[in-house]
């Protein structure tokens, strides 16, 4: 007799469909609520021991299958045709819907029984490492999978596109590489799941959908290898963004939609950043319709238009070294600063932070402090300000610069006296602050932290390293930092992909050693990332 663990307790439909099961007689609510058949439960008992008597002559030739079925998924590939985008322009005519390194550290320990599937462990370090329930300010994450979960039966598409995330999380944490296979698989699977669903205005509208493709998109940063990587996740982004006019506003009164409608939003602001590119009207437009949000949602909301604002600006010029309009551009970036300047002195007190000051230099700290925030959500929100004034403040300097150089004359410059040097003077000390604050919120991202004893970690969540990519990146490519913190951030890059295993913080980090810009965009600079350029090893 073997031991095979404790025994789940839920009835067979509820196993069979990964869904909650609440345990109650003679029928579970879960399938009431479906309309389907319970058909009761297991005994416990009879469940944790098994005979393996008649298994042991047929050991040898199953070992011998498993390895044959490993070889062949090793074979497998991703789908590199298809992403939300492409699935949803592939509606018939005749269908309804119409779219227009420091020390490493472990990640999380999971226990699980002995006899829990693969699917259930890829779901569990999923949910350990990207949903924070504790987070009562938690914005743009994945908080409401819990809800879905708590709610609704829970389909196929939604629970693939789990799975495939946490199988990669898991293929790192483990150091076994066969089960990408597997989440490769699981992701194809998916995508065709939701592929059929965008086939009707009902599996269209289902809030599962639109997660469902929210995650696909983590999945492509999370295994970005090469350029066809971002450029899926962009179409993810932007099939989920022409859902939204599918879904209508009214998606904005549920809390899972409301919470949806964050999370994409924050998405799409990136995406536009990075590709310089405009923000879809929809979004700035029921961004300013969110009347019902508390004081702490308002404040993230309004740094979100701000952003838009930015996005907008960037995306008006028509190169990335656009000088035909200097005098303009500088004004508006100006004002905007000025705006970003009164939203952090007016926000709520819930966004204070505190700043801890170090006696004696610490490696894995770079300056001679760092910040402790109320959540991991506040301190994304504030590097969120601080990215977005980085960039607002770099352009200025640039223009500024070619402003003076070529047209020295300009009424802009004899506005105020000695405008120019002030300006210049100014700018490049709010860069420099921001791009020390950035820094100074990694050790708390990636659970460190300073008492008597020294440093001790904490298993920082897989979630805390994707909130650090880009305002890592952007501190990378400010040109006012010195050699010694590029380095340094490359280094925190590197240490991201090597120990958490989100591989598009490697090119990220291969782009600030090299003082690339836009590397992501570059084919023929995505390749030949190493840890020894970082100065991790």
């Amino acid at each position: 007799m073997v031991y095979c663990g404790k025994p789940s307790k839920a009835c067979a439909e509820c196993r069979l469909r990964r869904t909650k099961c609440d345990a109650r007689r003679p029928s579970c609510s879960q399938c009431i609520r479906a309309g389907r058949t319970c058909n009761g439960y297991r005994d416990p008992a009879d469940m944790m021991f098994r005979d393996e008597s008649e298994g042991l002559s047929s050991r040898r030739q199953r070992v011998k299958a498993s390895k044959s079925q490993k070889q062949r998924a090793t074979c497998a590939t991703p789908l590199t045709t298809d992403s939300s985008l492409d699935l949803m322009m592939e509606i018939s005519d005749e269908a309804p819907l119409s779219l227009s390194i420091p020390n490493f550290q472990m990640l999380p320990v999971i226990s699980l029984g002995l006899g829990t599937s693969p699917e259930e462990q890829a779901t569990c370090f999923f949910f350990q490492n990207y949903v924070l329930q504790k987070d009562i300010y938690a914005r743009g994450n994945f908080q409401y999978l819990s809800d879905i979960y708590g709610c609704e039966e829970v389909g196929e598409g939604l629970a693939d596109s789990i799975s495939s995330l946490g199988l990669v999380g898991l293929a790192h944490f483990w150091g076994a590489s066969s089960i990408l296979a597997h989440a490769t698989a699981k992701y194809n699977t998916a995508l065709m799941t939701i592929s059929t669903q965008l086939r009707t205005i009902e599996g269209a509208k289902s809030d599962q959908t639109m997660a469902s493709i929210m995650l696909l998109g983590l999945y492509e940063t999370n295994t970005c290898n090469n350029r066809q990587s971002m450029e899926t996740w962009t179409r993810h982004i932007t099939g989920a963004s022409a859902l939204l006019q599918v879904r209508g506003k009214e998606q904005l009164s549920t809390p899972i939609g409301y919470r949806l409608f964050i999370h994409l939003r924050t998405q799409i602001i990136t995406n536009c950043l990075l590709r310089h590119a405009t923000v879809p009207d929809i979004i700035s437009e029921w961004s300013q319709d969110l009347d019902f949000e508390t004081a702490e949602q308002a404040a993230a909301t309004t740094l979100s238009n701000l952003a838009i604002r930015y996005c907008n600006l960037r995306a008006s010029m028509t190169a990335f070294r656009d000088y035909s309009d200097p005098d303009r551009i500088i004004s508006t970036a100006c004002a905007l600063d000025a705006e970003y300047e009164m939203w952090a002195r007016t926000c709520p007190i819930q966004y204070i932070y505190q700043t801890v000051t170090l006696s004696e230099g610490v490696d894995d700290i770079f300056s001679d402090y760092y910040h402790v925030y109320p959540s991991i959500w506040t301190g994304a929100i504030w590097n969120n300000y601080r990215s977005a004034r980085i960039l607002v403040n770099g352009l200025i300097l640039d223009q500024l610069k070619y402003l003076y150089q070529t047209n020295p004359e300009s009424s802009l410059l004899w506005e105020d006296h000695c405008f120019d040097q002030n300006q210049i003077l100014a700018s490049t000390n709010t860069l420099l602050q921001l791009c020390h604050d950035i820094c100074a919120s990694v050790p708390y991202f990636l659970g460190y932290s300073h008492d008597s004893s020294g440093l001790r970690g904490q298993p920082p969540k897989c979630v805390n390293g994707n909130l650090l990519l880009w305002p890592l990146y952007t501190v990378g490519e400010s040109g006012v930092i010195s050699d010694v913190m590029r380095i340094w951030v490359a280094g925190r890059l590197q240490w991201i992909t090597d120990v958490m295993g989100i591989r598009q913080a490697a090119p990220l980090a291969h782009s600030v050693v090299k003082r690339q810009e836009h590397l992501l965009w570059k084919p023929d600079l995505i390749e030949g990332v190493s840890s020894t350029e970082t100065g991790v090893s």
